[in-house]
């Protein structure tokens, strides 16, 4: 009896694992997700340049749902359309600009995708597609008229200011002299009892 109660919780929780749906990561992106350059914080937001990207993978016959959120899910993130001026500063970025010291990209996609959480292959130094002409591909918006769904997508903010450390505490006048007349009076009384 105990078995069967088992294999059957056993089964239940396969079948709703199998159909579970991972989401996008949502809370604020962590200081190695994205890159600051000319006063704004650059993020690379997903691999793919639509919304809702569905395709069977070709080596495994897995349907591929993706959801692409928008820039506004977390504060502050826009996206920028081609030829703006924001889009001027972002073309003067490389691959490289977007690569740590490891040469793994800097990226946020987990922060923005339901499905993808990493850069694709060719963006992957040592890996054997590595192309990294690709990264000419890129913009700065989606585009959900279907023609390129492949094409990289990142986000920009204004570099958020860092306050300032705190100003150091300097004890006023009055707070000396009030400091000095206790320690002289210690020091009289002490006298006073010998």
């Amino acid at each position: 009896m105990i078995k069967s109660i088992f294999k059957f919780i056993s089964a239940v929780c396969i079948v709703i694992s199998s159909h579970s749906y991972a989401g996008y990561i949502t809370t604020d992106l962590t200081d190695n997700t994205f890159i600051t350059y000319k006063g704004y914080d650059w993020t690379w937001a997903s691999s793919v340049n639509v919304t809702n990207y569905e395709k069977s993978d070709f080596f495994s016959s897995v349907v591929i749902n993706n959801t692409f959120e928008n820039a506004n899910v977390h504060t502050g993130w826009m996206s920028f359309a081609a030829g703006s001026s924001l889009d001027a500063i972002f073309q003067e970025l490389s691959l490289a600009d977007f690569m740590d010291g490891n040469n793994q990209a800097i990226h946020s996609i987990a922060y923005w995708n339901s499905y993808f959480n990493d850069v694709d292959d060719v963006f992957k130094v040592g890996h054997a597609s590595y192309t990294p002409l690709d990264f000419a591909f890129r913009s700065g918006e989606k585009d959900d008229t279907g023609t390129f769904e492949t094409d990289e997508t990142f986000y920009v903010r204004a570099t958020l200011a860092t306050a300032p450390p705190p100003a150091a505490t300097v004890p006023e006048p009055t707070t000396l002299v009030i400091l000095g007349a206790g320690l002289l009076g210690f020091a009289l009384r002490k006298r006073m009892t010998k």
